[in-house]
């Protein structure tokens, strides 16, 4: 099982890897090792995400063209997060009984959707490994390498006292998808039912961003996938300053509000807090550098950032709610 998949993994992922050239990709497939050369003054990045079946994806409702085109977003929002560039992708598959056919349409579609997603952002397939599992669920995992011009990698622990933090787009929408998937009992508009469920099948991750706001003096950057709540906890944490969300500044889109009304014990705010797998980006910004950014983004946001809160000496996440002010819980999404 294991060549032949290897070799139908390799014919499909060449065929469909980025024309005109390979960049800093000396070898790709094919060899016992991929090379890559970065670009003078850059830095390699590496990163790599781990999705089991049953855990962070059911088959019942990804389709394997979606399941390969969120792999490849979940590895390409962590480049995105330090401000680089992806090069090449390594995958690796635990194969269970069901789908170690290598005829099996399953694989034709996924690889499709994990390179496709790939070649929009200049990157494709370079290699990876295959093994059969007594397990009956599918695990893949997805090494993604990406570079950076040195000195220009955003960190977690750059923030300092003072920073303004900002985010790039709407949350919490994603976890109300993943809920509307799960469970046949929410009736919703269709098009708020349609958004929810892209959100969360299918994110986008923000790299184009990323890359701008290496340019533009922030000082610490994490992309959302565990909540913000938490994901801005771990900046905080990195950098040993409190961070102080203001609860009427976050982006809490219309969709949101429409299912949560649906729910009992559940406010919006609690989606966009804890809900996770949002992959949008969070960032600090020291306050001479705000007008900069906000110029640089513009013409990829098409609107201003959001600004949602500042940082402050001391710890952890706080949230500023109604004249009031409370520690948060960290109760994001766990992978």
């Amino acid at each position: 099982m294991e060549l032949t998949l290897i070799e139908k993994i390799r014919q499909m992922a060449q065929a469909l890897a980025p024309k005109g050239g390979k960049g800093p990709i000396a070898m790709a497939i094919g060899d016992d090792c991929s090379e890559i050369v970065p670009d003078p003054g850059h830095s390699i990045l590496l990163t790599t995400d781990t999705m089991v079946e049953d855990v962070h994806f059911r088959l019942s409702y990804f389709t394997p063209y979606i399941l390969g085109r969120k792999l490849a977003s979940v590895n390409l929002s962590d480049i995105a997060a330090m401000g680089g560039s992806p090069l090449g992708a390594l995958l690796n598959l635990e194969v269970p009984p069901g789908l170690s056919d290598p005829a099996n349409p399953f694989w034709p579609q996924f690889i499709k959707g994990l390179s496709e997603q790939l070649a929009r952002y200049n990157a494709f397939l370079i290699g990876g490994d295959t093994v059969k599992t007594t397990c009956n669920r599918l695990a893949l995992t997805l090494s993604l390498l990406g570079q950076v011009k040195q000195g220009r990698a955003i960190y977690r622990h750059g923030a300092k006292p003072g920073d303004l933090i900002y985010c790039s787009g709407p949350l919490g929408e994603s976890a109300c998808g993943q809920k509307v998937l799960d469970s046949k009992r929410f009736f919703l508009p269709l098009p708020v039912k349609r958004r929810l469920v892209k959100r969360h099948l299918d994110p986008e991750p923000r790299l184009a961003l990323g890359q701008a706001l290496a340019n533009v003096g922030v000082s610490a950057m994490i992309d959302i996938s565990d909540g913000i709540a938490t994901d801005l906890g771990h900046i905080a944490k990195s950098s040993g300053v409190r961070a102080n969300i203001l609860a009427s500044a976050l982006p809490i889109p219309r969709s949101v509000r429409i299912f949560a009304q649906r729910l009992r014990h559940h406010r919006p705010l609690d989606f966009v807090l804890f809900g996770g797998e949002d992959y949008e980006l969070v960032w600090t910004v020291p306050a001479r550098n705000e007008k900069k950014m906000q110029k640089a983004l513009l013409p990829i946001l098409k609107r201003p950032a959001i600004r949602i809160g500042y940082m402050t000496e001391g710890e952890g996440v706080w949230l500023l709610e109604a004249g009031s002010k409370r520690e948060i819980t960290f109760m994001g999404y766990e992978h």
